[in-house]
């Protein structure tokens, strides 16, 4: 009789213990799973990256070429207009707001080169 309360104890412990090996496996596959996603994300995220630097790389392009291009041209425009003005002794009021206009613009470029290194 000793041996049946033994046998009835072990069996009465067994299906605890296997719900608990089930909880802790169902726990060991959410952890798999989502340390699974992380992994896979890390692909996603790369190119993300990439496309990310050759737009910034893009844009840099475009302020410190192109843009300025545009302000040396117009740069040298203004200081064109200014000497013949000057040959004629005139002055000219737009001629003064375009080189307000210039001033802000490399201000503009200035600011979007330090905006496009942050990135």
């Amino acid at each position: 009789m000793n041996t049946t309360k033994n046998l009835d104890k072990i069996f009465s412990k067994l299906p605890v213990q296997l719900n608990s090996v089930s909880v802790k496996l169902s726990i060991m596959d959410d952890i798999e799973e989502f340390l699974s996603q992380g992994f896979g994300l890390e692909e996603f995220a790369q190119e993300a990256i990439d496309e990310a630097q050759i737009l910034t790389t893009k844009a840099r392009d475009i302020i410190r070429f192109d843009m300025g291009e545009a302000i040396g041209s117009a740069d040298d425009t203004i200081m064109e207009a200014e000497a013949k003005l000057k040959e004629l002794g005139a002055d000219s009021p737009q001629l003064d707001e375009f080189k307000k206009q210039l001033a802000d613009l490399e201000g503009i470029q200035k600011d979007l080169l330090r905006e496009s290194d942050n990135i």
